[in-house]
């Protein structure tokens, strides 16, 4: 737990970072992004052993990384397109010894968490309509910080909440046959501590940027969701490891596992966030 715990307070410390240099430079925040959805799309193949076939690892590491940067420009889509072709080409070609499962884990597996990511990006970086690359001209100091934060602050709040919770009440298996450690107790305390969450961010938020306004509706409907979805994306990847036959995805982060450990619970989450962006005046 103290090893857990002190990654935890090292991730916090260079999420911070981050986004005070990147409320000056949201460059920075966008290639953050892409390179840690690029390392994600290789601990995903690593786990099914795919990261020795170059044909489509290189190709599905590049998409990851790229797609991040070029989100919200007119270049996305033709990335993507690009990426399933090459992903399927290969297929053909290559069928002897890369079989259509194989093509379907890489291309469903990449393609959700670069996505994902994706979305991320724009929402963090992208309000003004540009490219990430370029939204530095749109000024807005706390919109880079608040949905960085309100992306990533739900699913880890909800996550060590069902974590703590399940550690202190647990007793019913909620998945047993998948993830065998958490429970339905820890379950509901990670969807209250992710409920709250929501509140705690609007505290913090419009105490260090008193000027800015920030609405309770979508906060609410994203603080009632996203605790939900935050523990499907868990389980998924939860099958995942379970049917590669491995405990972690990586170990870069001691106590967590790989980035793909620490961001399975995200990449649900965060479309939602950006859906309700563009329904919803969520700061201002």
């Amino acid at each position: 737990m103290v090893t857990r715990l002190i990654s935890s307070a090292v991730g916090i410390v260079l999420c911070i970072g981050l986004m005070i240099i990147g409320e000056r430079n949201p460059i920075v925040i966008t290639v953050a992004i892409s390179l840690v959805t690029g390392l994600m799309c290789g601990e995903l193949l690593t786990a099914k052993k795919l990261h020795k076939n170059l044909k489509i690892a290189i190709p599905s590491i590049i998409f990851g990384i790229a797609m991040p940067i070029l989100s919200s420009t007119g270049f996305a889509f033709v990335a993507l397109y690009l990426f399933a072709i090459i992903i399927f080409i290969t297929s053909v070609i290559c069928h002897d010894y890369i079989s259509s499962e194989d093509t379907l884990f890489t291309f469903g597996g990449c393609s959700l968490i670069t996505l994902s990511m994706t979305s991320f990006a724009y929402t963090a970086c992208g309000k003004c309509g540009l490219s990430p690359l370029f939204v530095s001209s749109c000024n807005d100091k706390a919109y880079t910080a608040f949905f960085i934060v309100i992306t990533l602050a739900i699913p880890w709040l909800a996550d060590s909440g069902a974590y703590f919770t399940g550690m202190l009440l647990g007793k019913h298996k909620l998945c047993p046959n998948i993830s065998p450690k958490k429970t339905v107790e820890g379950a509901v305390g990670g969807l209250v501590c992710g409920f709250l969450a929501v509140f705690l961010v609007r505290f913090v938020f419009t105490f260090i940027y008193p000027d800015a306004t920030i609405n309770y509706i979508p906060l609410i409907i994203i603080g009632l969701i996203n605790p939900i979805v935050s523990i499907f994306g868990d389980l998924t990847f939860s099958i995942i490891k379970r049917s590669c036959g491995i405990k972690d995805f990586g170990s870069i982060m001691p106590g967590h596992g790989g980035m793909l450990d620490r961001f399975d619970s995200i990449i649900l989450c965060a479309p939602l966030v950006y859906i309700v962006s563009q329904y919803f005046t969520v700061i201002c």
